[in-house]
Order: C-alpha cells, then structure tokens, then sequence
C-alpha cells in the first residue's frame, strides 16, 4: 500500500547533485555564481547565525519549529537519525550538527527529552474516512508547492513535462516523508505548516483540510482510499533518566538560540571574535555547529562578516526579503525572479488571458502600485484578486509584517496629482455604450465581465493608487509584458474624445472617481430590473448547485416557496446558510465562464458553525427529493448513514429532521446556527431528532 515517494525527484537530477551544503534557494539563485556581502547578508540570516550572534540584517527572523509538539509529528526513530546527522538525514537542510563530536547516545537522550515537553494524552486524532493520492497529485502540482519544492515525474502538465535542463534553480528537498510522518501528521504541517513553524519558510496554501490529507496521501505513497489503514505513528513513553541528560544536552549544545524549549533557558549573544576555527570554517573547532558551507557561502559569508556595519538600503532590504520567503518563485520584480522555464509549465490558470492569466503578476513598483491597506490585506492573506490562476498566493505570517512597510518606502516616487472626477463620465467610459469596454473583460464587483474573465475592478479606487493607474492605462504593456490589455490612452492621448473633450487625466480620474463614489453598474451589463435571472420559488422547491461565499465549491442551495431557504455544503455535509425572504440571482451561475462565489439576495443570512473535530468523519452520498420537491440529504458518520432533511414549519421557521440509528451515532456532535431559537420537537420514532429554527 504505501510505496515512500518513490516517484521522488528525478526530473531534478540533472540540476541537484548530490550535496551537503544547506540550501537557501535565493543565494543559490542570486548569489551563489558570484558570492557577494548581501548573499552572505542572507546566508547569516537564514542559517540562524543572528540568533547566537547578533546583530540586525533586516531580514525576516527565522527561528527553528515548536519543540513542544516535535514528536507528535515526527518519527522518533526519524528524530533520532535527524539530530545525529541532520545534513544526512534532510540533503540541504539549513540546521547545522550540533553533536558531531558527541556521545552517538546522545541523540537517544535528546529525543526522550522532547518526549517530555509533549502534553500528555492529547485529544484522540480525527477518524480519516477518505484518501485520494491522485487528487492530492493534481493539487500539489497546482497549488504552488512546486515553486518551492520538485515537481515529480508521474505528474504531466497540460503543456507537457519540461526537460531537466531547463532547471535553473534547486528545489527544496524532502526528507524520507514516510520514515518520517504519518499522513495524519504530514497534512497538518501540508495545511498549515505555520502552526509548527511560526518563522518557518514554508507559507500556508488555503485549502480544505481533505485536500491537505490527499496531497499528504499523495506524498507518501499511500494507494488505498481508506485512511483509516494507514500506518500511524508510533507512541512512546520518554525515560525520566534519559530525558534529563537530553535536556543537559540541549542546554549545552544552545539548542535554544534557534528553538524555543520551555524547560531550558535562554542562550546569550557569542561574540564574534574568532578569525580561525569558527563555524565558517571548513573544519570548525570542537563543539561548534557544522554547517559543511559551500565554498561558494563561504566566501559570501566572510564578505559579509567583513563588513557587516555597513548600511544597508531600503531596495537590498526588500530584495533579501524577498530572496529569503522565496517570493521570487513565483513573483518577478526589478527583472530577477519568477518561475524558470521549467516550473512554468505548472503554473494553470485561464489560457484566455494569455500569460497573465497563469502567472503571478510582478512586484516591480508593488509599494507604488497598491494602496498600504490593500497591499498589507493581500500579504496577510485577506485579499485573493485573481480566482483564475490556480497558483494561490500563500499566507507568511509574521514574516511579512515589515514587509508592506518597506516595499512602500522602496517604491515611493514624487507623483503629479489627478484633476477632479466626473463619476457619471467615469460610468460611460468603463461601460460598452460609447465607453472604451471594460466590463467587456473585466468583471464588477458581483457581475461577471461580457467576455473572457479578468480581475474585478469595481475595488480599483481602493486598490490602486492613482499615479500607477494612470501610467498603466497609457501603457500596459511596460508593466506588465504578455499582457492583452490594450491602451486606450496611447502616449498619453485618449481614443475615445467624446467624452471629456478627450482629456486624459480627466477621463482616468472619472473612472477612480465611479469606482470610489459612483452607484448602480457601468453602462452596457444586462438588466435584471426585472428579475429574469432570479429564481422565485413557486408551487415546488427550487434545488440547485452553486459556487458559494461561505460554502465554497460544492454548495446546493434549497429555495421554499415558504420564504426560508438553506446552502447545503455537500463537501463538508452540513448546513452552511440559511435565510429569509428573496432567494437567489442565478445570473453568475448560469452565464459566467467562470462561476463567481455568489450570496443569498435574501436577508436575516444566518451562517451555521462548522462540524466539530469530535463530530465523526463525514462523507456525502447524495440527496433524494420527495413527491413535492424536498431534498433529503444523505451522508455517512464514521461509516453509519444519516438523513438530514429541512423543510419550512410553521410562521416562517425551518424544520430540520434527523433520521439515524441512535445507538451507533453517539459521537455525533449537532450543531445549530447561532441567533436563531432552537426548539425539540419530540418524536415518537427511535433514531429520529426534529428541531424547528425560528428568527428573532
């Protein structure tokens, strides 16, 4: 059943040879064929080096993963072998070995000590229903993770695989995924590697947490689509005696100049004073971390130490940012970075919109192009503007906060105000009535473009700030190469002269100024005065499957003639929504190339709680509609079938009756929505509850 990664990284074989050295992706792209002060700027960033030295690069921090849950996702065989020879266990990894002139027991004593910082009887793990490696294949191939990591060989692109010549940069190894996790434990770190690892430099993807099981299935080999016959780890219990010599172990070896263990204390700053011997060396003095440096870091790391205290501007700040996240992967910026002719091909999107709707969009001029909130939404991961690429922009954490900050400063410039706008003139010049076509490709807020589908810009006053709009609209192309947008102000001379007397800045400030103040839609969007595309419940339900904000991709919405409808998550098989009065607009879902996230057109929206971890593994079978139209949904907890059916009651309440064999769901954990009245209705038939929801 579980065959390791045996698809492992042979596409990279031509480009990673075999090596010791610790691999920090940007000094090997950057740097490392000219090795310079700022490759080694970052290099003493990266491989902690500021932690038990001192000083302020201006780089991100980057302390080593939360002890305090390391054996709950790791092997302590793995552990063991990792701490003895950390370089031979994880080709590449950026923690030096700290106990190579040690006792080989020692390593022994160190994993029982961690042992002792896991709290005691944890939560039993959630039941996993399902696994799907051949989704989780497609997803890890898509998402992103091979910007930073391998592609594999089992894996084609639509456009086919690339050579392995066309590499022009490493990947971030994998260590021995199966001799390491389990594939409760890997999906964990998949979905949210930031929990164990803070200051880490993987980001976190959104994606469901099925999602993050299929690629951890995928990852690891495991065939069978039952996860609950997957190997798990095993469970130890620490040795009191061997423990405490571990914890004298870590304290000695400062251990807690990277980590953070609870039990030991902080290390102080060691001067640096050594010419000879020290950890740059190629054989450091006994006691001291082995890092095996290239002679490449080494050089790099010996001009930076030279000259450490000189300063450093804004714009070398934000490319070793950059460098150290990796941004560079999949961002360019200043002519460096972007994927490399052979990641490109993995990058998807929306081939209607040529390179654009495929690849990230460049950070040159980023802290000049965004407004400051927007650009420090987007890092923090609450703004995704283009839904088309299938590449997701990932979430740093804490690594980013100063970065917004600094791109800001970095990209400022002295701009030429725009003159005051006509917002009526900025309606008719974004629409198709004697307009120059915007909403033709770009989409307005909740109404999906006429044609192929580009990125909202109904938020451009708030997103954009006005000097770099301007300049993009009287060239696109020099911001962005490949694009297809065109320009209606070439050289700074509008097409369009009937509105404005044909005044540039005028007509840009018309479009700002609708988009900030303006109301109702830009000219040329088909009319729903009428209602022709809501859907008005009549003598029967109305069941239909959407795309859904708050529900996601897999929503089926029930809509009563009574006037209370519900959102269905046949994903997650639970009620998501529920509300009264008006339906919904089917205009997106059934005339959009790409279906929008909608929301209900009623009001008194009530979201319901997600499943509880204790809940049971859930998996959805379907629904069945009765004689007049009402849906039954039908799903399985932990192997036992469950019938889930809303219907309207009496004076505007839903009903919602449950159907099961009681005695074999008492892990079931119920949910109701929050803010409305709850009553039992009793019922006479075993394995049966009936609740009626009633607003305020």
């Amino acid at each position: 059943m579980r065959r390791g990664l045996r698809h492992g990284l042979a596409v990279l074989l031509a480009v990673v040879s075999a090596r010791a050295e610790p691999r920090v992706v940007g000094f090997d792209r950057f740097h490392a064929a000219a090795p310079d002060s700022a490759g080694g700027r970052l290099l003493y960033n990266e491989l902690g080096c500021v932690n038990c030295h001192g000083g302020d690069t201006g780089l991100p921090s980057r302390r080593g993963p939360d002890l305090t849950t390391v054996t709950t996702r790791a092997n302590a065989d793995w552990l063991r072998a990792f701490i003895a020879d950390p370089a031979g266990q994880r080709r590449g990894t950026t923690m030096p070995h700290l106990l190579a002139n040690r006792d080989a027991a020692d390593a022994e004593a160190v994993v029982h000590y961690l042992g002792t910082l896991t709290r005691r009887n944890p939560a039993p793990p959630r039941k996993i229903a399902h696994l799907n490696a051949e989704l989780g294949k497609a997803l890890y191939h898509t998402k992103g993770c091979v910007a930073c990591h391998a592609p594999q060989s089992d894996y084609s692109p639509p456009d086919g695989r690339p050579g392995a010549g066309e590499f022009s940069y490493g990947a971030v190894a994998f260590p021995a995924l199966a001799e390491k996790y389990d594939v409760a434990s890997l999906a964990a770190v998949v979905r949210d590697p930031l929990v164990s690892r803070p200051d880490g430099r993987m980001p976190r993807i959104e994606m469901e947490g099925q999602d993050a099981l299929d690629i951890a299935a995928y990852l690891l080999g495991i065939t069978s689509s039952d996860g609950e016959v997957a190997p798990k780890l095993p469970q130890s219990t620490p040795d009191a005696a061997l423990a405490k010599r571990g914890r004298e172990i870590v304290t000695t070896a400062r251990c807690a100049a990277c980590h953070t263990p609870p039990t030991a204390p902080q290390v102080q700053l060691v001067a640096l004073q050594r010419t000879t011997g020290g950890c740059v060396d190629e054989k450091p003095a006994a006691g001291l971390p082995r890092y095996a440096l290239s002679p490449a870091q080494r050089s790099a790391l010996l001009a930076y130490l030279a000259g450490r205290d000189a300063s450093v501007t804004p714009a070398q700040t934000v490319h070793g940012t950059l460098a150290a996240l990796n941004c560079v992967a999949c961002h360019e910026r200043d002519g460096q970075g972007g994927p490399d002719a052979a990641r490109r091909p993995y990058f998807l999107g929306d081939h209607n919109l040529g390179d654009t709707g495929r690849f990230p969009p460049p950070l040159t001029g980023i802290g000049r192009k965004l407004q400051p909130e927007w650009l420090a939404e987007t890092m923090a991961g609450k703004r995704r503007e283009r839904p088309y690429l299938a590449t997701q922009m990932p979430v740093y954490g804490a690594a980013v906060t100063n970065l917004p900050g600094l791109l800001a400063t970095c990209d400022a410039r002295q701009e030429t105000a725009l003159p005051a706008g006509d917002a009526a003139a900025g309606r008719k010049l974004l629409g198709t009535h004697g307009g120059v076509n915007c909403i033709t490709c770009h989409r307005w807020g909740q109404r999906a473009s006429l044609g192929i589908h580009a990125l909202d810009i109904s938020n451009l006053a708030v997103r954009l700030q006005p000097g770099w709009l301007r300049e993009y609209l009287i060239n696109p192309a020099a911001h962005r190469p490949g694009t297809l947008m065109p320009s209606f102000w070439p050289e700074g001379k509008a097409a369009n002269r009937e509105v404005l007397g044909g005044d540039t800045d005028r007509q840009i400030a018309s479009i700002i100024a609708f988009a900030r103040d303006g109301k109702g839609l830009p000219e040329g969007f088909p009319t729903t005065a009428a209602r022709e595309f809501e859907l008005i419940p009549g003598s029967r339900p109305i069941v239909l499957r959407t795309f859904m904000a708050e529900v996601g991709t897999h929503a089926i919405l029930v809509g009563f003639p009574a006037g209370v409808h519900l959102a269905y998550d046949g994903r997650d098989c639970r009620p998501a929504l529920t509300w009264k009065s008006r339906f919904f607009d089917a205009y997106g879902t059934w005339f959009s190339r790409f279906a929008p996230f909608e929301k209900p057109l009623g009001e008194s929206v009530v979201k319901w709680p997600a499943p509880s971890e204790a809940g049971g593994a859930r998996k959805f079978e379907g629904y069945r509609l009765d004689d007049a139209g009402v849906p039954t949904f039908l799903i399985s907890v932990d192997g036992v079938a469950v019938a889930e059916r809303f219907e309207p009651g009496e004076a505007g309440t839903l009903r919602r009756t449950l159907t099961w064999n009681l005695e074999a769901m008492r892990s079931f954990a119920l949910m109701h929505p929050p803010g409305l009245t709850v009553r039992e209705s009793p019922s006479s038939i075993p394995g049966r509850l009936e609740f009626i929801y009633t607003w305020p």
